[in-house]
């Protein structure tokens, strides 16, 4: 006999026939609002209050109950169900107090120090220290019972809500750290925020998961305040489990596809790509191509015109190259924009003409500012003059302004023509003159091969010192008469003879080698490579 059973035999000592104390045993056979009706084998029923018994009992239900009162003068023997269910209740309690196991109570009032929980009959004390959580009268809860005594004779019961919690979260964290692997994705309620280390979660309530900084973005915003808030729930990505199996490692950014394998999936060399700029640095611009993607763009590759993007500008830029080693994108922003001289070509089309100042003059050719922007014009010795200059200087100034004629486009310049303003006078030449004709022309300049003469469409013929008598002499300005004795306008030449004028027939063998147009020349070339130079520059 326990020590419930010694307290319960005291307080109902056993006595013979039905007797008050007396433990009894019957059969439901009756039950209306007031009492439950127990035929005892007395000769009347005895009769148990109403709310003494819990609203399952039916009739025919066999019960044990306690005679508090019989007389004579009652009509039916009161009976007592509450001792009995007490002592059935206290021998449940302290089964379930060495087993460890939880306990279902009933909140039923709010004393000093905590609440008075009914479980079974058996009236335990919870302290306000043990809830774990808000508590409401009149509604169950899940306890433990952390003490068990007796004060007084009476059961002194104390249990915790605190401690089934824990116990229930122990539980739910292993069956979570044993279910869960890398790669699953989980939600988490944020329980504390770590600027310099990270995030820390609690998943289901039981189990602790870290989220580094370093795991929350591809991107350079390692700030974890940008991605959550306390109390905020946020889905997360199983990296690893703690060496202890205590918590979980976890990563946000995975959730995501790594932006380098995605851009690498779905871009080539050549493509051209919108991003953002993400900062200007002397050697270039960095590019934000993706959440966590940058790409660079060398200075030389930003711009045709010298103008830098500000931080934030959204760019268009042409994929240079894909450094997979280094997980490196090379980018040009000028490339993937329309080149400034073909743009300036489509408003001045070939054979516009344009205005234009002579910036500098660079050997056979002159650059030549068109007024816009990283578009410049070129203009080469040849395209100055039908009269074939021997220098620029001759036709241009450098800070001269005069007008061109676009001719096309040589490389990042507009190609330009001042010849080509005026007819071609070879075209006037060809129907003007044949070999044959005799003219009286101007010497514009003597060479030791001869003498070049002028024709009044304002072109150069040679007339070789082959073919100049010997008693002629040559002088810069004066006119002399001769005829026309080869004409190739296609080649643009024409050459002249005094001789043939004459009629005058000299032996090849009596003219010094120097006057030989095909001999070599004083300063080592042949005089058809000379005329070559000439004529065509």
């Amino acid at each position: 006999m326990n020590e419930f059973e010694k307290l319960l035999n005291k307080a109902l000592p056993q006595e013979e026939a039905f007797k008050r104390g007396k433990i009894v045993t019957g059969k439901v056979i009756k039950i209306d609002e007031r009492y439950v009706y127990v035929d005892i084998g007395y000769k009347v029923e005895g009769v148990i209050p109403r709310e003494e018994v819990s609203e399952e009992l039916k009739e025919g239900d066999e019960i044990q109950a306690v005679i508090v009162k019989i007389s004579p003068r009652l009509d039916y023997p009161r009976l007592s169900y509450k001792v009995i269910s007490q002592q059935k209740g206290l021998e449940e309690l302290q089964k379930a107090y060495a087993e460890g196991r939880e306990v279902i109570g009933n909140v039923e009032r709010r004393v000093r120090g905590g609440f008075i929980v009914d479980i079974e009959g058996v009236k335990a004390f919870l302290p306000a220290s043990e809830t774990g959580k808000k508590l409401s009268t009149g509604k169950p809860v899940r306890l433990k019972v952390i003490e068990i005594t007796l004060q007084k004779d009476k059961p002194k019961v104390i249990v915790s809500h605190k401690a089934y919690l824990e116990e229930e979260r122990k539980r739910r964290k292993q069956e979570l750290i044993k279910g869960l692997n890398k790669g699953d994705v989980v939600e988490g309620k944020v329980i504390k925020i770590d600027p310099n280390k990270g995030i820390t979660l609690l998943i289901e309530g039981a189990l602790r998961a870290f989220l580094p900084k370093e795991e929350l973005s591809w991107g350079r915003d390692k700030n974890p305040y940008n991605y959550a808030e306390v109390d905020e729930t946020i889905k997360v990505k199983v990296k690893k489990k703690s060496k202890d199996k205590d918590f979980l490692i976890v990563s946000l950014r995975e959730l995501k596809e790594n932006p380098w394998d995605k851009f690498v999936k779905e871009h080539k060399v050549g493509d051209v790509v919108e991003a953002k700029v993400a900062q200007v640095v002397p050697k270039g611009v960095v590019l934000d191509l993706e959440e966590g993607l940058e790409g660079f763009v060398p200075s030389e590759e930003v711009s045709w015109n010298g103008n830098t993007p500000q931080k934030g500008d959204l760019v268009k830029a042409k994929v240079l190259r894909i450094e997979p080693k280094r997980k490196r994108i090379i980018l040009s922003i000028r490339q993937a924009l329309p080149k400034p001289w073909e743009e300036f070509l489509e408003k001045n089309p070939v054979g516009t003409k344009v205005k234009g100042k002579v910036e500098k003059i660079e050997g056979s050719k002159a650059i030549v500012d068109l007024g816009e922007e990283e578009v410049k014009g070129i203009i080469h010795r040849s395209d100055l003059s039908w009269a074939k200059p021997k220098r620029v200087e001759e036709v241009l100034k450098e800070g001269e302004e005069r007008e061109f004629l676009i001719l096309g486009t040589e490389g990042k310049y507009v190609k330009l023509g001042i010849k080509q303003l005026t007819p071609n006078p070879w075209d006037i030449i060809q129907e003007k003159y044949k070999v044959g004709d005799e003219l009286t022309l101007k010497v514009k300049e003597v060479m030791p091969f001869g003498a070049f003469l002028e024709l009044p469409e304002g072109v150069e013929g040679l007339l070789p010192l082959s073919e100049v008598p010997r008693d002629v002499k040559l002088e810069v300005g004066k006119e002399y008469e001769v005829k026309i004795i080869d004409l190739d306008p296609k080649e643009g030449k024409v050459t002249f003879s005094i001789k043939a004028l004459r009629g005058e027939e000299e032996k090849q063998e009596e003219q010094p080698a120097q006057q030989q147009g095909e001999e070599v020349s004083a300063g080592g070339f042949k005089l058809g490579d000379i005329l070559k130079k000439k004529w065509k520059m």
